[in-house]
């Protein structure tokens, strides 16, 4: 999957990303989960990337979906650190993103105050002070973790929704990769969930979620307002839509990631908002039916 730009042109970049990345073919393949030889067939561009495919090459490359594809799309707002578009990478970045996603892990597992630093650098492989020539102290290292989650929503979003043409379809699947259903999902909720309880404190200095949380609003944004041209969706303010939206998908998220409700009534429940607010209906049909129910009740 690489929408319209050819095989050929995906097939550079990727290579380019794998050279920066300082990884071999076969560590590459390992992490997107592929035979060797159909990873040496995309490189060559002579087979397409699957969007799971791209997913696992920007993550263990550190570049992003959008910048492999030289995508230009709007289907999803930049995040505002979007630096790894370009992958001008130094040679510290392998590294540093290599103890920053050990940080995510172990953060999203066992939250901010469990994790030491010493459990950082045991997971990475290297020592405390190695940590520290990176990172000047744990919130540093929960800021990158933080990045990173915002980099892995983007990635996917980049991924799958730029073959969507028809909005609500896009949207369905919009909200499918932002829930907490997946087991990466989970583990970015988890480090969302504490980045809202430390922006609730007094000493709070995450200035960029704030920024990161309005990309994803713009996201859906722009996806109801599609939507509102092609009629598929209820006409009305998109952007408060966008946050009535989104603010839902965050509440039913965290009765999910704490077990508060199950898989199956998420769902259910995404399902019906979507149908009574945002889908467009046929007003008549939808009064027949109504007076039709009056009719029968006795």
């Amino acid at each position: 999957m690489s929408g319209d730009q050819p095989p050929e042109v995906t097939a550079a970049r990727a290579r380019e990303a794998i050279g920066w990345s300082g990884l071999s073919q076969r560590r590459v393949a390992e992490a997107i989960g592929i035979d060797e030889t159909k990873l040496s067939k995309a490189l060559a561009g002579r087979r397409r990337f699957t969007a799971e495919e791209l997913l696992g090459l920007a993550t263990a490359t550190g570049v992003t979906v959008r910048w492999i594809l030289g995508d230009e799309s709007q289907v999803s707002a930049l995040p505002p650190n979007s630096s790894t578009d370009a992958a001008a990478a130094p040679e510290e970045a392998t590294p540093r993103r290599t103890i920053a996603e050990a940080a995510w892990t172990l953060f999203g597992r066992h939250g901010f105050d469990a994790v030491r630093i010493a459990d950082i650098a045991e997971a990475t492989g290297v020592s405390t002070p190695s940590i520290h020539y990176y990172f000047a102290n744990k919130a540093e290292l929960f800021d990158a973790a933080l990045d990173y989650s915002v980099k892995l929503a983007f990635d996917r979003q980049i991924a799958w929704l730029a073959d969507i043409d028809d909005p609500s379809l896009r949207l369905e699947r919009l909200l499918a990769l932002q829930s907490p259903l997946g087991r990466t999902e989970r583990g970015e909720w988890s480090i969302w969930l504490q980045t809202w309880a430390r922006l609730a404190l007094e000493d709070a200095a995450l200035e960029d979620y704030p920024l990161s949380y309005e990309r994803w609003s713009r996201t859906v944004q722009t996806t109801l307002e599609d939507g509102q041209r092609t009629g598929c969706f209820r006409p009305g303010d998109a952007r408060a839509m966008a946050d009535e939206l989104t603010s839902l998908l965050d509440g039913l998220g965290i009765k999910v990631l704490t077990g508060v409700m199950d898989a199956e009534t998420f769902t259910l429940r995404l399902r019906s908002y979507l149908d009574r607010s945002i889908m467009h209906t046929n007003d008549t049909t939808d009064h027949d039916r109504s007076t039709d129910s009056k009719k029968e009740s006795p």
